[in-house]
């Protein structure tokens, strides 16, 4: 009796240790994946010339849902360069959140 006792504690213990491992690697995927949409919301700001209007909003696997805002910070007396902060924040259920935010420096061609 004594044994048994001991080993439905030990399975016990080891379920719950297999089960917190699962929802730890869930969460860690939920991280990478939001890293991904994140940095490549961010890259896609840098194709543009002047990113000023490119402020969008995407969903991916219907769980994530990623926004960018796009503002100038600062800009020269002339006119030609300008620094805007691009932020980036990721969104999944139940609770997860993930900000990233960069600064781009846009050069005006010189005529």
């Amino acid at each position: 009796m004594v044994a048994l006792a001991i080993l439905g504690i030990a399975l016990v213990a080891i379920f719950q240790l297999f089960s917190l491992n699962l929802r730890a690697t869930q969460k860690a995927e939920d991280y990478t994946k939001a890293i991904f949409y994140a940095r490549s919301m961010l890259d896609e700001a840098y194709i543009f010339d002047d990113p000023s209007e490119e402020s969008a909003s995407e969903e991916y696997e219907e769980k994530y849902e990623v926004k960018r805002d796009v503002s100038l910070q600062s800009e020269s007396e002339d006119g030609k360069i300008k620094v805007y902060e691009i932020a980036v924040s990721v969104t999944w259920p139940p609770s997860g959140n993930l900000s990233m935010k960069e600064l781009r420096t846009v050069y005006a061609p010189t005529e």
